[in-house]
């Protein structure tokens, strides 16, 4: 078997940046001085910045590294190793890597959906913000968190694709799998501007090349309409002692990232899911600054609307404008802290009054919860009848 010199140049680049891209970078303080230095002489700022997003000029520029020293490494290699004709094992250990390196992420993006704690319940404050005021991903995010089902079934095709990869004669069904479900992941996260764009379509990419060796025979079989010969599973261990070692230990990787993605995906929910004694949507009733009470005019920047408690606090005022604050409740001693202290009480189990300060002023407001599940996107629930649309 001889491969083409172009074909064995692209494979070298190709197997460097795979490499460099799957396997742990190095100690982080080093790589991220790299970075920054890399980023300062081509006029940028890549300083590393733990702010969730995986789109950050850092990625982009260690991105761009992983380009240019695959570039190096291939040049130096292709001149060391120019008489040899091909890399046939070198190929399947690389597909291997490639295929359990895809099939752990899938695993663990579904199970945080499976178990939904990725988008998680619908935020209170959502429920009062208006449509055009959300942001792209803001609007993804609702979207995914308004359906549970959806969501858990999203969840499941993903973590199916990722058991899939890890077998080899389920390989070509897990990379088609993956191949549909990141094309969707892909286009949501370019259409609604989510910060993943890097990472989904490097998924994406992986799960292309995973199928590639398939691709002529997929092709016969789905275009063609013809009948194809079956594929030729290969491996890259040849004795057979070491074939079952490695098949244990799979099994063994496949369990451990299974459960332990669920496993935290459930502690994620449920930390999220804990609510204050105050949680809810409270609209304001009475609001009297200085023992005057307030009229209610749209124009007021100080007057309050309404108070959402969840894992934050968002005071509404008349304006609309929004302010959010770190929940810092103290139950025992009946403290609320925005950027004032407050002090509360409830005269009834949907009524709030809240007393403190406003500059030199008193402040007095009463306030009553909402129930969620008046709003139309929490309370219109499932339906397999309906006669008309209902299209709000």
């Amino acid at each position: 078997m001889q491969w083409s010199h172009l074909k064995r140049i692209a494979f070298r680049w190709l197997f460097v940046y795979l490499v460099l891209y799957c396997l742990p970078p190095p100690p982080a303080l080093l790589w991220g001085r790299f970075v920054a230095w890399t980023g300062d002489h081509l006029g940028v700022d890549a300083t590393v910045r733990l702010t969730g997003s995986g789109d950050t000029t850092f990625h982009y520029v260690q991105a761009l590294l992983f380009v240019v020293l695959a570039l190096a490494v291939t040049l130096v290699w292709s001149i060391a190793d120019r008489r040899r004709t091909h890399y046939r094992r070198l190929y399947l250990g690389l597909l291997v890597l490639i295929r359990l390196r895809l099939g752990v992420a899938m695993i663990a993006y579904g199970a945080a959906k499976v178990i939904p704690s990725q988008f998680g319940p619908l935020p209170l404050e959502r429920l009062v913000q208006t449509l055009g005021d959300a942001s792209p991903m803001g609007l993804l995010w609702s979207f995914m968190g308004a359906s549970v089902p959806y969501t858990v079934f999203c969840g499941a095709a993903e973590m199916i694709a990722g058991v899939l990869l890890f077998f080899p004669r389920t390989t070509a069904l897990g990379a088609l799998v993956s191949i549909g479900v990141m094309s969707n992941i892909v286009a949501l996260n370019f259409s609604y501007d989510v910060p993943v764009k890097l990472l989904s379509a490097h998924m994406l990419a992986m799960a292309v090349f995973v199928a590639a060796p398939d691709a002529r025979r997929l092709a016969t079989l789905f275009v063609l309409n013809r009948a194809t010969e079956p594929a030729r599973i290969e491996t890259v261990l040849q004795r057979p002692a070491i074939r079952r070692t490695a098949y244990v230990l799979k099994i063994v990787l496949l369990a451990s990232v299974t459960v332990s993605s669920l496993v935290l995906s459930h502690s994620a929910l449920e930390a999220n899911s804990v609510e204050s004694p105050l949680s809810g949507i409270w609209e304001v009733e009475e609001f009297a600054l200085g023992g005057e009470g307030s009229p209610q005019l749209v124009t007021d920047d100080v007057r309050w609307r309404r108070m959402i408690v969840g894992r934050s606090v968002f005071v509404q005022r008349m304006n609309g404008n929004r302010r959010r604050y770190t929940l810092n409740l103290d139950p025992a001693a009946e403290k609320l802290v925005l950027d004032r202290e407050f002090t509360y009480s409830r005269p009834g189990p949907e009524t709030l009054h809240l007393t403190g300060s406003y500059g030199e002023n008193a402040l007095s407001v009463t306030l009553k919860r909402v129930n969620a599940s008046e709003f139309r996107l929490t309370g219109r629930g499932f339906h397999w009848i309906s006669e008309s649309p209902f299209n709000r």
